[in-house]
């Protein structure tokens, strides 16, 4: 008898044993995404909090998505990388490389995923700060179609033709023209960083990530109009006529490479009516699945190849090349195959992102 008891009390210290070595062992992290006021999610949080009992080392990491703006970015970028199909809800969480959405799986689920996964690390959003290769040279191309419009083009003509004429040095007008396309490449990145703030804040990133695909359509179905119908409609993808006569007054009161700087930066406002498009397009590609400290090295590279021919210009001209009045000339007689090659690519990245290629 007594060895009986001996016997039981050996087992059962055993499996005690066992459960504070299971408890010690698990040390899985586990995000957990929810809304405040959110009825699912309140049946979640008991369930959570006995887990985390059970399991002393359990690392769950609470998310609010509904009021906090960082949490939500995180939350699309997780879910992007885990590819989550959208629409996405709360709650849910992720563990390892799995995740369960839905009080009734997290209840039913959630404890077996974690022993299951005793050491899992912080669920990693393989996505973040990144995208994917199709994205990424969707970025680069539209960049690209932005660069060769015929507006960032002209007005940096007319700024380089006001300071040879007005010095008769090339050098003035090279660190005059370089001013200037630094200024323009700020004032876009400054812009840009605006502008997808406030897509994000307004909490439409999602809608306006579906609608861009149709802009670009539009946009580029706007600009192969101008090939076959120039100024159709009374209008083109170009600075307005009746702002021209402003623009050069302004330009040309530039005297000084710190005067061409200062002006970069008034002549974006003239130039995003027929440049903004394409810019536009793919900061609501980027809102959707980055945060702003994510977009940033997208936004620098975008306009790098924005203002990649204004530096070829300057070089041709700069080192003898070209001049001014041939550079203007080949633009005025390539205008519209410029507007025909910025129609195509952007009506093909439009269908891409309608058809979710990208």
């Amino acid at each position: 008898m007594r060895k009986f008891l001996l016997a039981t009390l050996l087992f059962i210290f055993s499996l005690a044993g066992a459960r504070i070595a299971v408890a010690q062992d698990i040390s899985s992290c586990v995000y957990y995404f929810y809304g405040e006021g959110c009825p699912h999610c309140a049946n979640v949080k008991p369930v959570l909090e006995s887990l985390e009992q059970k399991y002393p080392d359990l690392n769950i990491q609470r998310f609010e998505v509904w009021y906090n703006r960082e949490d939500a970015a995180r939350f699309q970028e997780v879910s992007t990388a885990y590819n989550v199909p959208e629409p996405w809800g709360v709650p849910v969480v992720f563990i390892g490389e799995k995740y369960l959405s839905g009080d009734t799986l997290i209840i039913g689920g959630l404890e077996s995923e974690i022993l299951a996964n005793p050491d899992a690390a912080c669920p990693s959003a393989e996505a973040e700060g990144t995208l994917a290769a199709p994205a990424l040279l969707t970025v680069i191309g539209a960049a690209l179609v932005d660069s060769i419009n015929p507006c960032a083009i002209a007005v940096l003509l007319i700024l380089l033709s006001a300071f040879l004429i007005g010095s008769g040095s090339k050098k003035r007008a090279l660190l005059a023209g370089l001013a200037f396309t630094l200024s323009i490449y700020l004032a876009y990145f400054l812009f840009g960083l605006g502008l997808f703030s406030a897509i994000q804040v307004s909490g439409w990133a999602d809608l306006i990530s579906r609608l861009v695909g149709v802009l670009a359509i539009v946009i580029g179905l706007l600009n192969i109009k101008d090939y076959f119908w120039y100024r159709g409609g009374g209008f083109a993808m170009e600075i307005p006529r009746s702002w021209r006569h402003t623009l050069k007054d302004i330009i040309y009161r530039a005297t000084s490479p710190l005067g061409a700087f200062l002006v970069g930066f008034v002549v974006v406002f003239f130039e995003l009516p027929c440049t903004g498009g394409p810019y536009f397009f793919v900061l609501g590609l980027l809102a959707k699945s980055l945060t702003l400290a994510g977009a940033v090295p997208y936004l620098l590279l975008y306009n790098v190849f924005f203002v990649l021919p204004l530096l070829l210009i300057l070089g041709l001209v700069f080192w003898g090349y070209s001049t001014v009045g041939k550079a203007a000339e080949w633009k005025d007689r390539n205008t519209r195959i410029l507007h025909l090659i910025a129609g195509l690519v952007l009506t093909v990245l439009g269908l891409a992102v309608a058809l979710r290629l990208v």
